[in-house]
């Protein structure tokens, strides 16, 4: 069974490593340590997932445990990035998630 992951809106799509690989690459991690990160999280994701379904923020939340291990400063930026979002009214047109919202890269 291909492992899904559901996102923050309940959408559902399939596990891509290569955006666990992505997001950390963009935090400051060098490849082998993205590498290292992206293979660790697909091997725990499996055993994790309930029925063949993973939320974002689970991954999120691995992403972070490996990497603070692997390179704290790339950890420390990866958890500071919040996706942009579309504008719904909040504070000067910004996204109301943009203030207190949990955002990363995997949702």
């Amino acid at each position: 069974m291909d492992l899904q992951v559901q996102k923050k809106d309940g959408r559902l799509e399939p596990f891509d490593r290569n955006k666990v690989k992505s997001g950390v690459l963009k935090s400051g991690a060098s490849e082998q340590e993205a590498e290292s990160v992206a293979s660790q999280v697909e091997s725990w994701d499996q055993s994790a997932a309930q029925n063949g379904i993973i939320g974002s923020l689970e991954i999120r939340a691995k992403v972070l445990e490996v990497l603070r291990v692997v390179n704290s400063v790339a950890a420390a930026a990866f958890e500071a990035y919040q996706k942009p979002q579309p504008s719904q009214g909040g504070p000067f047109g910004q996204s109301t998630e943009e203030f207190g919202g949990e955002g990363s890269s995997f949702e």
